[in-house]
């Protein structure tokens, strides 16, 4: 099984879009995925239209320990995508997680020996917390979007020094390591001038780990989630659909070939 985060301590960057797409991309190809949405926004949950009221989320996982994956996990509309759904309760859960001991693993603790899905993908929230830390106590992989703007390459020093501190002070409790398998630019458009030397310095930065696929700003991408669609049943036509299938493949391919 493969625990994929998709991550950046940058709001709007597109990480739940990328998250929804990609696992729903996944299953499509004939994957079993969970998605799990450790965002308290919940907007990864509201982008599938999976209902949270009187249900247990991820705060009730994360918070009382008898409560199991299978009394949260709910099907999507997608064969083959399950989904661990949030909403604002789990601000109030983060509260009580910072009171408990080994805060860091409760979600590690309750998904790893998780079996029947090919990939987990973690839809992170766009700050270094305790939810961020659990995913990245889970997940081995970080996919990173970018948006091309100068704050976005701004905080990618801070990233990967999080991710250094992590892996040196936090997952080695556990012989546990997680790395960025690849940046992903996301609302790409090279028109402006600020946005051609952004790109340059993500290259720079990262090399080869930078997916050749790139996110176009698509409107439709938004629309879908508005609808509770993903983009490939909204308009699977779009620039957005066929970017992120685009997409999907290379990651597979990359995964394969590693």
């Amino acid at each position: 099984m493969t625990v994929i985060a998709i991550a950046n301590q940058k709001g709007g960057v597109g990480k739940t879009t990328t998250a929804i797409n990609f696992s729903a991309a996944l299953a499509r190809l004939g994957k079993k995925v969970l998605l799990v949405d450790t965002d308290p926004q919940g907007h990864a949950t509201l982008g599938l239209a999976i209902p949270t009221k009187n249900k247990r989320t991820l705060a009730e996982l994360l918070t009382y320990e008898q409560c199991h994956p299978k009394e949260v996990i709910q099907t999507s509309y997608i064969q083959g995508l399950d989904v661990i759904p949030s909403d604002l309760s789990l601000a109030v859960a983060e509260m009580k997680l910072s009171m408990m001991g080994a805060k860091e693993f409760k979600l590690r603790t309750k998904l790893q020996t998780l079996s029947g899905y090919d990939y987990i993908v973690i839809d992170c929230p766009p700050t270094f917390g305790t939810l961020a830390m659990n995913a990245f106590t889970l997940a081995k992989q970080v996919i990173l979007p970018i948006q091309l703007s100068y704050f976005s390459l701004e905080g990618v020093n801070n990233f990967v020094e999080t991710l250094q501190f992590i892996n040196r002070d936090i997952n080695s409790i556990v012989q546990h390591k997680i790395h960025i398998a690849g940046v992903l630019i996301t609302f790409c458009d090279t028109r402006a001038k600020i946005s051609k030397e952004v790109l340059t310095g993500i290259e720079k930065a990262f090399g080869n780990i930078v997916f050749t696929t790139r996110i176009p700003p698509n409107v439709r991408l938004n629309e879908s989630q508005a609808h509770g669609k993903v983009i490939f049943d909204y308009d699977p036509s779009c620039k957005g659909a066929l970017a992120y299938q685009r997409f999907t493949q290379e990651f597979l391919d990359r995964i394969h070939h590693e």
